[in-house]
């Protein structure tokens, strides 16, 4: 008998499938970012292939593992991105971000084309694809959250996309299958880690949020029906491309809309959180090992308070045409506030010029900024910096509330005013009288308005919180007051903040 060639022999095989299985057979580069134009070219290379679906199927498969490759390769060096991003490393951002909607692009036309007969033969089934699809979606939220660039056109579109027609494909009298499961817990995943205020939340800490929610978003709850009141209630819509809205904030529109409440994933992230300050290692409660410390803690605190009630806006804001000058890092600000010696030991970078920037907006609680002149560097969400109106106006200081950056020379960032001025001082443990010792810091003073007494703001893990000495110049006089620590305020990945109590003064 005759043998029939196999249709992706070279005898049969067109250039571009060539070029495609001839890459897929190389090694690959030991830059894993020069594998990722090619990789590219060969997702979008495979829906124009003149072949069968299942032979696209095959390719896309072998796609797919090569770039889980990449991704693991270079996903890290998004984990200490600040902003703006270096060019290098923002095109390491857009690769991964275009290779995962390429990939869920590539997914979704193979289902289109496919029938589900086709896809028993080669033991796999529409569920199974849909969320491979997902799943890269789910990979390109997280890169884009990573570098706080926004949401990808067309993200949320594609996201509810694979969903629906995922829960369309399943028959209603069979038992509801497993991949579905999964299907759901992707989509539970995502919207969790998007009413968490990732905007709010340094790399690394949404690299563990993500981490974490992907084995106990299953908690949250998904309703296509609106419920009777909004509470905690947030909505996506099918046909509209945006993140979640709180339903309390803003009701949808006429149409098809997806609704959801993170009630009791709060509920599970604080007994999470109790039984580790009883002293439970992570791993004996199946949670990222990132948890054994204080920091992560504290990331998974403030998303648990987002999903016990999604924020609101709680003043209206006024649009304003104001120059203002920022002062970025630590360092650079403790010297501007007067201090007289070696920056913080903690600002690898120091940059003594200020940059302009336009007021967007502002309420009582701080200022949405806009970059307009200079070179900034090192922002990342939860950082210090200062705030001034004019070259003689007062510091103040605000925390970095959130940061979108579209590319290189853009840059905006929502700033909450923590205080309207502030004294560059040093701290040290009363037990330590050595120069070295010494710790720069910022203090705050008394706002009586909201009930908060002097605080000291220090760079995240310069200081133990114990009984200390407070050291300010005034005058040219050394002022040493003893102090004792009272309640830690505000807790980052870059600052902390807590309030004292003097206990003596010495000249």
């Amino acid at each position: 008998m005759r043998r029939t060639a196999h249709p992706t022999s070279a005898a049969t095989a067109s250039p571009e499938l060539e070029e495609v299985l001839g890459w897929l057979a190389g090694p690959g580069s030991d830059d894993p970012l020069l594998d990722l134009v090619p990789l590219r070219k060969h997702i979008g290379t495979i829906d124009t292939l003149r072949r069968p679906v299942l032979h696209r199927l095959k390719i896309a498969e072998l796609l797919q593992l090569r770039a889980e490759r990449i991704d693991a390769a270079l996903l890290p060096l998004l984990l200490d991105a600040k902003l703006p991003l270096p060019h290098q490393l923002a095109t390491v951002a857009q690769g991964l971000i275009g290779l995962r909607a390429d990939l869920g692009e590539a997914w979704l036309a193979i289902l289109r084309d496919a029938t589900p007969e086709e896809l028993h033969k080669v033991h796999r089934t529409p569920l199974e694809i849909y969320l491979r699809g997902l799943d890269n979606l789910s990979r390109q939220l997280t890169a884009s959250l990573l570098v706080s660039i926004p949401t990808p056109i067309g993200l949320w579109l594609n996201i509810q996309r694979f969903y629906h027609q995922a829960g369309n494909s399943v028959d209603p009298t069979a038992t509801y299958p497993a991949e579905m499961s999964q299907i759901e817990l992707r989509l539970k995943a995502m919207l969790a880690l998007a009413a968490a205020q990732p905007e709010g939340l340094a790399p690394r800490e949404l690299a563990f949020l993500a981490d974490y929610l992907a084995d106990h978003a299953v908690t949250v709850r998904l309703d296509p029906m609106p419920p009777d009141t909004p509470a905690d209630w947030l909505w996506i819509g099918a046909n509209i491309d945006q993140q979640p809205v709180a339903l309390g904030r803003r009701p949808p529109p006429p149409g098809e809309h997806l609704f959801f409440r993170c009630g009791s994933l709060a509920d599970l992230a604080g007994n999470h959180l109790k039984q580790l300050a009883d002293g439970t290692p992570p791993d004996a409660l199946g949670l990222p090992r990132q948890l054994a410390g204080s920091d992560y803690q504290n990331t998974l605190e403030r998303a648990r308070q987002c999903w016990l009630m999604p924020r609101r806006r709680s003043y209206n804001r006024q649009q304003r045409e104001v120059r203002a000058q920022v002062c970025i890092h630590l360092g650079n600000l403790w010297a501007a506030l007067g201090g007289k010696s070696e920056a913080l030991a903690q600002d690898n970078v120091l940059d003594p010029t200020t940059s302009e920037w336009g007021v967007l907006n502002e309420g009582p609680a701080g200022y949405a900024m806009v970059l307009l002149s200079g070179r900034v560097s090192g922002i990342v969400a939860g950082c210090a910096i200062g705030l001034r109106t004019g070259d003689q106006a007062p510091w103040q200081i605000c925390l970095v509330r959130w940061a979108r950056s579209e590319h290189s020379d853009h840059l905006e960032l929502g700033l909450e005013v923590l205080a309207p001025s502030a004294e560059a001082v040093r701290i040290q443990t009363t037990n330590h009288r050595q120069q070295d010792s010494q710790v720069a810091a910022l203090l705050l003073p008394a706002l009586p308005a909201i009930n908060r007494t002097e605080a000291i703001l220090t760079a995240r893990g310069a200081f133990n919180l114990s009984p200390f000495t407070l050291i300010q110049e005034k005058t040219g006089r050394l002022q040493i007051t003893e102090c004792a620590p009272e309640r830690t305020l505000i807790e980052t990945s870059s600052v902390e903040v807590f309030d004292f109590v003097r206990l003596n003064n010495q000249a």
